[in-house]
């Protein structure tokens, strides 16, 4: 029975061994443990059941002749567990929190008992992973959901962990460092799909924050399940659908009259011809922050879904600017995932998130509004994930996921041209004409996963939780840039300028990983986690077409390494 799941595993894995990023992917934390009796001898043959919201029914294994157990592949959530063997007392263990990455150990003693009872305990959870020796951070739900912080994306609840310090505090900041990293040196995931830029690593889709079910911050000591990090894994969850029908909406809105004001009038006219007595002050035109969040089952412990929806507007206007016209950022962001139960040890996940953003360079009195850019674009991201349950001590799981992002970068005015000179005063400071360059762009990750875990709990003297895996990802970037012509104005003339071709540039990435990690329990004493990894990664630069004036192709290419 185990050498065929064994063989079941690796041969699942071997179909699908060409895999995700070569980083983690865990998504789901476990519990394990063993049953004594109140002398501390071992119990085999206890049923131990497990219910929850995160998984359906009340799946159910008996405990090995070592009175081992184990509930792999949770979701994070709490949970109930119910220990039953006839002559014992029924011991229930009641608001069991799981993370993300967690293994809970409970080694439970049963006491005798010729009546019918049962004991609950509530409360009693462990607090600490005594298997593991990472530096991390989780923020459950309910933090997600209460913490006093923004919540214009998932890096602000990412930045909020210790030792996690963000670059600047303006705007929609995406990068952060921590604990001496550099801001590339970081992996941002959600459901286990590795959303960091092939070419200098940014996070390229956002997730609404309203959709995370738990976030988890791996600072130090990540297992051989991670490789190619040398700063810090954000890992993301998103939430799933249950047995039940659940709803919840959040509304955030901000007006002119919240808006204080820090700036004189003389500071507000600085520059501006026509400026008005009352001044030029920053107007906030519209913050409006909207989202909407649907769950439950199609068919209940069989099919579940759960849907989201972002609707984000903010507009402003800087000092010395006409508030009649505020620079417009939007995001409508869609996620959905569904979750399949094909067995109750089979399921398939899949999901997709999706970011339809506009973000406008910012105008002020010395920029017109037709030298300011606009930067759009999309970032469809799915993911499909399959669980298999092979046996109470070993389970699959395979995962096929990535990213394809679009983006460009155009004149934030309707109607004017890509193709312009960008004009700078150097008498009065002032900025006009075009915009300084144009662009279109591609970035995408694709990858494929596979891992096998299983749990040998008599094997030289201790018990080994075994992980074997293979990860393999492709991505890459094409972008076309059009630098338009600097025109510099000097003692009321056109002094002198430059001029630059568009240019087309990009680049792929190709990484294969395999690992072996291994957590040895010797007793309720000693744990030791043993890891060994393989990357091999390989950085091609292919052949582009050299472009004219307006960005076509002239019919000549560029020398390429691949």
């Amino acid at each position: 029975m185990r050498r065929g799941a064994i063989t079941q595993g690796l041969l699942m894995l071997v179909l699908l061994a060409a895999a995700a990023p070569a980083h983690g992917q865990r998504t789901t934390g476990e519990i394990v443990g063993t049953v004594t009796d109140e002398s501390n001898l071992v119990l085999p043959g206890v049923t131990v059941t497990l219910r929850g919201a995160g998984v359906a029914g009340a799946p159910t294994v008996v405990t090995s002749e070592t009175g081992a157990y184990r509930f792999p592949a949770l979701p994070p959530g709490d949970y109930t567990i119910e220990y039953t063997l006839q002559g014992f007392a029924t011991l229930r263990r009641e608001n069991i929190p799981v993370g993300v990455g967690a293994v809970i150990e409970l080694n439970i003693p049963l006491k005798v008992s010729t009546l019918s009872e049962t004991v609950t305990v509530t409360g009693e959870s462990p607090v600490v992973n005594l298997a593991s020796t990472t530096v991390s951070t989780n923020y459950n739900k309910e933090w997600v959901a209460a913490a006093p912080i923004r919540h214009f994306s998932f890096f602000d609840l990412v930045n909020s962990a210790p030792g996690v310090s963000a670059t600047s505090t303006l705007g929609s900041n995406s990068s952060a460092t921590t604990l001496g990293s550099t801001t590339n040196d970081n992996v941002y995931a959600i459901d286990g799909t590795d959303l960091s830029a092939p070419i200098g690593g940014g996070a390229w889709p956002w997730p609404n924050a309203d959709a995370i079910q738990e976030v988890e911050v791996l600072q130090l000591g990540a297992s051989a399940e991670y490789g190619n990090v040398m700063g810090a894994v954000f890992n993301v969850v998103t939430r799933q659908g249950g047995n039940q029908f659940h709803g919840d909406a959040t509304y955030y809105g901000q007006t002119q009259k919240l808006t204080s004001r820090n700036t004189t009038v003389a500071q507000e006219c600085l520059g501006v011809s026509d400026c008005p007595s009352s001044g030029l002050p920053y107007h906030r035109d519209q913050w409006r922050d909207t989202t909407a969040q649907l769950t439950g089952p199609f068919v209940r412990d069989k099919f579940w879904f759960f849907g989201s929806f972002e609707y984000q507007n903010d507009f402003d206007s800087q000092p010395g600017t006409d508030p009649s016209a505020p620079a417009k950022s939007t995001s409508r962001r869609v996620f959905y995932k569904f979750n399949y139960n094909v067995t109750p040890n089979h399921r398939l996940m899949h999901g997709y998130h999706n970011d339809y953003w506009a973000f406008p360079g910012v105008p002020t009195a010395s920029i017109a509004p037709s030298a300011v850019a606009l930067f759009h674009g999309d970032n469809p991201t799915p993911n499909l994930v399959y669980t298999g349950v092979l046996s109470s001590k070993t389970f699959v799981e395979a995962r096929l996921a990535g990213y394809y992002g679009k983006d460009s970068g155009d004149p934030l005015l309707p109607g004017e041209p890509r193709v312009k000179p960008h004009i700078i005063n150097q008498d009065t400071g002032l900025i006009s004409g075009g915009i300084s360059s144009w662009d279109d762009e591609k970035v995408w990750r694709t990858g494929v996963s596979g891992k096998i875990s299983h749990l040998a709990d008599r094997f030289l003297g201790g018990s080994h939780d075994l992980k074997l895996g293979v990860q393999y990802s492709t991505g890459g970037q094409d972008s076309v840039t059009g630098p338009n012509d600097y025109l510099y104005i000097v003692g009321g003339r056109q002094s002198y300028g430059y001029t630059r071709l568009p240019w087309h540039a990009g680049g792929l990435i190709r990484i294969l990983g395999t690992y072996v990690d291994d957590t040895y329990r010797l007793g309720n004493t000693f744990t030791f986690n043993l890891g060994l990894r393989y990357d091999h990664s390989q950085a091609l630069y292919p052949s582009f077409p050299v472009l004219d004036a307006s960005g076509n192709a002239t019919g000549q290419v560029s020398p390429g390494n691949d």
